[in-house]
């Protein structure tokens, strides 16, 4: 089972630009997909109760199921995207390729049923990323951080325009058994735009919280601890 869901530009207003640095986001980056052949996903029946285990709504943040979608990690539609954009992309600092998004080239990771899920928002893109793994395997995605020469780098696309990019920390209250959040700036032609997240484990549950707007941290620290925490509380009740 693959959830349907539409393109990047109608489900998250994101310029290419964006979309490409925010790959940990990567329900904004998402091309449309068909259901043909989804049934001999192995991970289908399992992705498909993560996707069941997803908020349906925090505050007035609401669920858009047409831009979700789930099955094995690696054979989404909008991880196979992410990576097409990043193979045609030049950085003129290499080691900071997909920084905030290392954790997805983990075998373990790859091979994992997957749940990503997009939400409608009236201050910004929301989105929400569950994969299942082994406690172990869990610990050791979240454990994967960008160098620190990521805190400022330069990308270049196919078509020649390009992008400053920044990944930092962020401070965050912790969530679930153990977490880490960090931010990322991007600056282009099209301005200003910032995505904070929240990655954290709920036992062998890896989950990220995401939240793409121009405001700055402050505005959206209180939404990320809220849908984190409504989140691990559904986890609980549907998993």
């Amino acid at each position: 089972m693959r959830l349907r869901h539409r393109s990047a530009r109608s489900a998250a207003g994101a310029s290419l630009p964006a979309a490409v640095a925010l790959t940990s986001v990567i329900v904004l980056s998402a091309c449309a997909g068909t259901d043909e052949g989804q049934s001999e996903d192995p991970n289908a029946e399992a992705a498909a109760q993560l996707h069941d285990a997803q908020p349906i709504n925090v505050g007035d943040v609401t669920l858009l199921p047409e831009s979700s979608e789930a099955g094995t990690y690696s054979e989404l539609v909008t991880v196979q995207y992410s990576e097409e954009v990043r193979a045609s992309t030049e950085l003129d600092k290499p080691e900071c390729m997909d920084a905030a998004n290392r954790w997805g080239d983990l075998e373990a990771v790859r091979d994992a049923p997957t749940s990503v899920a997009a939400y409608e928002w009236d201050k910004g893109n929301v989105s929400h990323i569950l994969v299942r793994l082994d406690e172990g395997s869990a610990a050791e995605a979240l454990a994967v951080k960008p160098p620190e020469t990521c805190a400022e780098y330069t990308a270049t696309y196919e078509d020649g325009s390009s992008s400053e990019y920044g990944v930092t920390d962020l401070d965050v209250p912790p969530v679930g058994d153990e977490s880490r959040s960090f931010a990322i700036q991007v600056n282009d032609d099209g301005g200003e735009n910032h995505m904070y997240t929240v990655m954290y484990r709920n036992g062998d549950l890896l989950g990220t919280t995401s939240v793409m707007g121009p405001g700055e941290a402050e505005d959206y620290e209180q939404l990320l601890l809220d849908f984190t925490e409504a989140a691990i509380t559904r986890q609980g009740q549907m998993l």
